[in-house]
């Protein structure tokens, strides 16, 4: 009987703990998520009192074309064209007439 009573009392400390340790992780999921809003409030007063920063201009539609046409210039020059070279029956290279 006393050893129900131990096993009883050790299974009852496991589960406070258990409940304990889920409550812990609960307030820190919640502190940490109190913390980030605060941060993010602090990080978006700070870059909008910089002068420069906070100011975006809208993106010039011409600059927009000429950096997609950069950008395609240099995709295509990434494949370059393979050209076979023929093999005589030796396995040495042919003269191109």
């Amino acid at each position: 009987m006393e050893t129900l009573y131990i096993i009883g009392t050790i299974i009852l400390g496991f589960c406070v703990v258990f409940k304990l340790l889920k409550d812990l992780g609960e307030q820190i999921e919640d502190g940490l998520f109190e913390l980030d809003e605060k941060l993010a409030l602090a990080i978006r007063s700070v870059v909008e009192k910089i002068p420069g920063i906070g100011e975006h201009e809208p993106i010039n539609p011409i600059q927009m074309a000429i950096g997609q046409l950069i950008a395609n210039m240099s995709q295509q020059q990434q494949t370059p064209n393979m050209k076979v070279i023929q093999r005589d029956e030796k396995g040495l290279f042919v003269k191109e007439d």
